[in-house]
């Protein structure tokens, strides 16, 4: 009875597990993550050497993590096509996309089916998916069936 209560009162997630919010977010990036710079609904972090930032709108219900990889100016013939292709392969939860002339790994997700284990996967994914870009265009180990990469 409690818990249906403090489901039915925003207080917990329907699985049992406290509602992702902006200070739980915090909490897990500032320990799993270095040089953590916090700008209300704006968090700049590193992991694993990526730097990358976590956006954040609880009215919108809604969260990014996104790392600048590249200019579109600097890509080399048949990058974007491949990290499309990913998106679809290789990308797992995380994705390429471009905004304002860069292509940007991305992780965008609703805040409040977030949960942690979602949350450290997600800065996980974001930073292989950048570091793999260009590459193995890769956000993990998992690989879809198909042709992954462009020629």
């Amino acid at each position: 009875m409690i818990t249906f209560l403090l489901v039915l009162f925003g207080v917990m997630a329907p699985s049992g597990h406290a509602t992702m919010d902006g200070g739980r977010m915090l909490t897990i990036i500032q320990a799993d993550c270095q040089d953590v710079v916090i700008r209300g609904h704006q968090t700049e972090f590193a992991f694993d050497g990526v730097q990358m930032m976590l956006i954040h709108d609880p009215r919108a219900d809604r969260m990014r993590i996104i790392s600048p990889i590249v200019s579109i100016d600097d890509l080399e013939p048949g990058q974007l096509e491949s990290a499309m292709a990913a998106n679809f392969h290789t990308a797992l939860d995380a994705r390429y996309a471009v905004s304002n002339g860069v292509v940007w790994a991305a992780f965008i997700h609703p805040l409040s089916s977030l949960r942690d284990d979602g949350l450290r996967s997600a800065i996980r994914q974001v930073a292989s998916a950048r570091a793999t870009f260009g590459t193995t265009y890769t956000s993990g180990h998992l690989v879809f069936p198909g042709q992954p990469l462009v020629e």
